[in-house]
């Protein structure tokens, strides 16, 4: 696949209209048309739902494919913004248990196509660390949610996209089976990292089961690893992001909130690249 293809699919997809993404593209509406079926060709699935020529919807496959290739542009173009100066080593942070191989590996590749030179080095820490990290420049950029550094007038902050928030339990935890929705979820404790907005997470998370008529009961724990190991050997369950690696994990089931958490990157304005 090529950049074009991957601008013709999301234009389309955009404004549902092959004319419209042609239009705004200047390109023939066939050549359009040609550059997405390559693309669907490529990916062995259906990406658009052609009713009619006029009338066309995203395919099942093809959201999901809209949605990577919006972030896959999004952090390409904040990253190239970054290497505008020649700087062609990046360190880049992101929260600790986060999966990010699904885009992240496409964004350096196409980086090292711009510039064979480019270099980037990762980092897992914790949310305050992250930030941290910036301010004494130890880490050029950070990816993390978007509360964490929304009160930080220094940091130049680029919402590139947003992640689900979950509810996760284990199969060890007594009763699991009869778990349905999120009511279910009352005589259970909620496990969360010791943080210092602490506070403001706990009224976030009770404000999501309001609608339930409970409020949760909280026990902190020191960090994401003892969250999710109290959850997996059945103590309790935990609020977390569909990008946690271990929601993955076997004998581990997953319950949508229908609300999501916007994902930035972020550096200090100070910053070279910026």
């Amino acid at each position: 696949m090529n950049e074009k293809q991957i601008e013709c699919f999301l234009e389309t997809g955009k404004y549902l209209s092959f004319t419209k993404a042609a239009q705004n593209l200047y390109l023939p509406q066939p050549a359009v048309s040609r550059y997405i079926s390559a693309l669907e060709e490529e990916l062995g699935t259906t990406l658009f739902i052609r009713e009619n020529s006029r009338n066309i919807s995203l395919s099942e496959a093809g959201t999901i494919y809209f949605n990577m290739f919006q972030r896959f542009n999004a952090e390409l173009t904040n990253v190239r913004k970054m290497l505008a100066n020649n700087n062609s080593i990046l360190r880049l942070g992101y929260n600790i248990g986060w999966n990010v191989s699904y885009f992240m590996p496409d964004v350096v590749k196409a980086c090292k196509e711009e510039n064979p030179d480019f270099k980037i080095s990762f980092e897992c820490l914790g949310f305050k660390e992250l930030s941290t990290s910036v301010e004494e420049k130890r880490l050029d950029a950070i990816i993390t949610t978007g509360d964490y550094v929304a009160g930080v007038s220094e940091f130049t902050k680029r919402k590139f996209t947003s992640i689900d928030r979950i509810v996760v339990y284990s199969e060890y935890l007594p009763g699991f089976e009869k778990i349905n929705s999120p009511a279910d979820l009352c005589d259970y404790t909620f496990f969360m990292i010791d943080d210092p907005r602490i506070g403001e997470l706990c009224q976030d998370i009770e404000i999501l089961f309001r609608p339930y008529n409970f409020v949760p009961k909280f026990t902190a724990v020191p960090n994401i690893n003892t969250v999710f190991a109290s959850v997996e050997n059945g103590l309790g369950v935990a609020v977390l992001d569909s990008w946690y690696q271990g929601v993955h994990h076997p004998g581990i089931h997953t319950m949508d909130l229908n609300c999501s958490l916007p994902i930035v990157l972020s550096y200090h304005r100070s910053t070279i690249f910026s």
